[in-house]
C-alpha cells in the first residue's frame, strides 16, 4: 500500500469512526451481563526501550507509557489463558468493559493497554501513524503481564497466567495493530495462539510485508460500516483455520463498545467460544460459535477449518 492509499484509508477510517460516535449510549445503558464475580484494576507499564513521539500539544518522550487495565475472575484458583485487547483509534480501554467483563467471568485474564498516541483522554489529535508502534506494544503488555502473572509476584494475577496460551484482539485501528503482531514480518509475535480481529483496518508496515500463515483467527465486522470490504477482502487471504462473522446492520464500533448495537448479546458469545475452541481446546466451542450466530438472525458465518 502506498501512502497516498494509506492516507486514503486513514480518512475512511476517521469517516467510520465519526459515524459511529453519533450512535452511542450514555453509561450504563449497554446491557449488562451475568456471570462470575470479575476484579477489574489499572496498573501502568513503561517500556524504556522504545521512544514515543511529539505531537502538537504533547512533547516526545524516550520511553512508551501504557496505561493498562487488567480483569480477572476475582476467585481464580489456577492459570487462565491471557487475551491482550487493541482499542481503536480515538479509543480507550474504558469503552470495552462489557467485552472484557465476559471474557474474564468466562476464564480468561484480559490485559488491554492504552495506547499513548491514539487514545481518546490525552491532549490533543491522536498521532495516527502510531500504529506501526503498537504490535509491540502488545507484545510488550503481554511481557509484563506474564512477569506479573508469576507466583513470586505481589500483582493481584500472580500464579493466575497461562504463559502457553495467549490470544490477542483488537478493534478498528486495534484490529490493524493485531494483523501487525500475527501476519506482519515486521511485528510477528509467536506466542500469540489465536486472534479476534474486529472491524479491522489493514494498514502496510514499513519494516515488514503480511505474511498469512496459518493461526486461528476471527473476523467479526459489521456490513454497515464503511470499511467492511477490508474484512471482505482480507479473509480469503488468510491461512487456516478461520472464521468470519458478519453482522447485518452493524456498524464500525458498537457491537464491540460499550453502546447499543443489535449485536450486543452476540458478540461476547461468538468470540469467547472461538477463544474457548483455541486457547482453552474445546472442541465443543466450535459447536458453540456456530450455535451462538444461528441464534442471533442478523448474522452470516463463513468458516474454513
Amino acid at each position: 500500500m502506498t501512502r497516498s492509499v494509506r492516507r486514503v484509508v486513514l480518512s475512511v477510517l476517521v469517516a467510520a469512526m465519526c459515524a459511529a460516535g453519533t450512535v452511542t449510549a450514555g453509561a450504563g445503558s449497554a446491557p449488562s451481563r451475568a456471570g462470575a464475580d470479575v476484579t477489574t484494576y489499572q496498573v501502568t507499564l513503561v517500556d524504556p526501550s522504545r521512544p514515543t513521539d511529539a505531537t502538537s500539544v504533547l512533547p516526545a518522550s524516550d520511553e512508551r507509557t501504557l496505561e493498562t487495565t487488567i480483569a480477572f475472575p476475582t476467585d481464580a484458583k489456577k492459570r487462565l489463558p491471557l487475551i491482550v485487547l487493541a482499542h481503536g483509534l480515538d479509543g480507550n480501554p474504558g469503552k470495552f468493559k462489557i467485552l472484557m467483563s465476559a471474557w474474564a467471568a468466562a476464564g480468561y485474564v484480559v490485559a488491554a493497554p492504552q495506547f499513548p498516541l491514539t487514545n481518546d483522554l490525552k491532549e490533543g489529535e491522536s498521532l495516527v501513524p502510531d500504529y506501526e508502534n503498537q504490535p509491540a506494544d502488545v507484545s510488550f503488555t503481554i511481557d509484563e503481564v506474564l512477569k506479573m502473572g508469576k507466583k513470586s509476584s505481589d500483582e493481584k494475577i500472580a500464579g493466575l497466567v497461562d504463559k502457553r496460551h495467549i490470544g490477542v484482539a483488537g478493534l478498528s485501528l486495534g484490529g490493524g495493530t493485531v494483523y501487525g503482531l500475527v501476519f506482519n514480518t515486521c511485528c510477528i509475535d509467536e506466542r500469540v495462539d489465536a486472534a479476534v480481529v474486529m472491524s479491522g483496518i489493514r494498514l502496510d508496515f514499513d519494516e515488514g510485508e503480511f505474511d498469512f500463515r496459518d493461526l486461528p483467527t476471527l473476523l467479526v465486522h459489521g456490513d454497515a460500516d464503511g470499511i467492511y470490504n477490508i474484512s471482505v477482502e482480507t479473509y480469503p487471504q488468510l491461512g487456516t483455520p478461520k472464521w468470519f462473522v458478519t453482522l447485518h446492520e452493524s456498524t464500525h464500533a458498537a457491537p464491540f463498545e460499550d453502546s447499543v448495537d443489535p449485536a450486543d448479546d452476540a458478540v461476547p458469545v461468538i468470540t469467547t467460544a472461538f477463544f474457548d475452541r483455541y486457547l482453552k481446546g474445546e472442541k465443543a466451542a466450535a459447536k458453540r460459535l456456530v450455535k451462538a450466530v444461528d441464534d442471533y438472525d442478523q448474522a452470516e458465518l463463513q468458516r474454513a477449518l
